[in-house]
């Protein structure tokens, strides 16, 4: 059985990561997400959305995370359809909330 800070750190990770994907799916608007957002963060998920792939059929196929310490987590969430994408990012506690410091897609090509 995995250990309480394990569970939370898939936890964090799966509900703002899910959030961050279904922007960049174009299933969700960005303000929704904005509030667990650095403001570069935020830029760069706009930025990404412009260019990404918006399909119906990409999900959420898994989420892998790690906890550092007692208020970061850095995770990897895999997506897709026919073709796997995945998405790193790093949350770290501020406050009251979680919030996404980092966020980085991984292609294929850069593996």
């Amino acid at each position: 059985m995995p250990d309480p800070a394990q569970r939370t750190a898939v936890s964090v990770a799966s509900v703002i990561g899910g959030q961050v994907f279904d922007v960049l799916a174009g299933r969700s608007g960005a303000k929704n997400v904005r509030e667990h957002l650095t403001a570069a963060v935020f830029g760069n998920l706009l930025g990404l959305r412009l260019r990404g792939a918006h399909h119906p059929e990409y999900r959420l196929r898994s989420v892998h995370a790690c906890a550092i310490g007692d208020s970061a987590v850095e995770a990897c969430l895999v997506v897709g359809a026919h073709r796997i994408r995945a998405l790193a990012l790093r949350l770290e506690r501020r406050a009251e909330r979680w919030v996404c410091t980092r966020l980085s897609p991984i292609e294929r090509s850069a593996i």
